[in-house]
């Protein structure tokens, strides 16, 4: 992982980027409470199950595909797929490979992953727990709310729940946020072109600016008449292949020529 003074003091457990192909790049990994968020997953899921009771045929229906015996193993699949990194570039969240419903291979999900970078992010907060779930599960998951330009009310651009230290979290993404709008990015070769050749005439910018137009003048005028030359070597090349082989008219009189039959007389 990068260290940089932002990370100081930030440490962690989850080593699932340790063998990551941009491990260089972190900055720092966030723990997730893994067993408090299978706790809570769990009861709520099982609340899900019994509100089933109300309409019998989804009771009976899930009762029948195994959700009594599957429901925290897939809680826990799911609960334990669930990494987070900040990174040089922005936040980077990733749902590893699990199993889900009856735990067969072909029911496997895939591994997921969503960076959202740094100049992108509009927003970056947290929803304290609060209430209930289902009437009687206490809320005890914190959850980092991130938008982007293209968020809304309705839909944030990312949610992490269940993090163990949201505010730290929280803390870093926007100092890295603000450093990346203080590093400057490298301008575009052709700039810096331009600019060195002012820069190192500040007494007499205009003549210098001048000079390179004059220099770019040149060079047009130089392929313009390359490409004359091109298309004069190519009309004389024509004509010489023209008088070799004769025109296709020419070719045709003296092949009827030939073909008239000869007067016996």
């Amino acid at each position: 992982a990068t260290m940089i003074p932002e990370s100081q003091g930030i440490t962690w457990e989850d080593d699932f980027f340790d063998d990551d192909f941009d491990c260089e790049n972190i900055v720092a990994v966030f723990d997730f409470d893994y067993e408090m968020m299978e706790s809570f997953y769990t009861s709520v899921c099982w609340a899900s199950y019994a509100a089933t009771l109300l309409y019998f045929p989804f009771f009976c229906a899930a009762t029948f595909f195994g959700t009594p015996c599957m429901l925290r193993k897939n809680v826990k699949w799911n609960v334990y797929s669930q990494h987070v990194a900040v990174t040089r570039d922005g936040i980077r969240f990733v749902k590893d490979r699990r199993p889900q419903c009856w735990g067969l291979a072909c029911t496997d999900a895939g591994k997921s992953s969503k960076t959202v970078p740094f100049d992108k992010i509009t927003d970056c907060d947290i929803e304290e727990p609060a209430g209930n779930s289902w009437l009687c599960i206490k809320n005890v998951l914190c959850t980092v709310n991130v938008d982007t330009a293209s968020s809304n009310q309705a839909r944030h651009e990312l949610v992490i729940s269940g993090l163990k230290d949201p505010h730290t979290f929280k803390k870093l993404v926007w100092t890295m946020k603000r450093s990346s709008k203080e590093t400057p990015r490298p301008a575009p070769s052709v700039f810096e072109m331009v600019d060195r050749k002012i820069n190192n005439n500040e007494n007499d910018q205009g003549e210098s600016v001048a000079n390179l137009l004059r220099d770019i003048r040149d060079e047009l005028r130089e392929l313009k008449k390359i490409k004359k030359e091109e298309e004069t070597v190519g009309e004389v090349v024509e004509q010489q292949l023209d008088l070799l082989v004769g025109t296709p008219q020419e070719d045709h009189q003296v092949s009827s020529q030939a073909s008239l039959p000869t007067n016996p007389e």
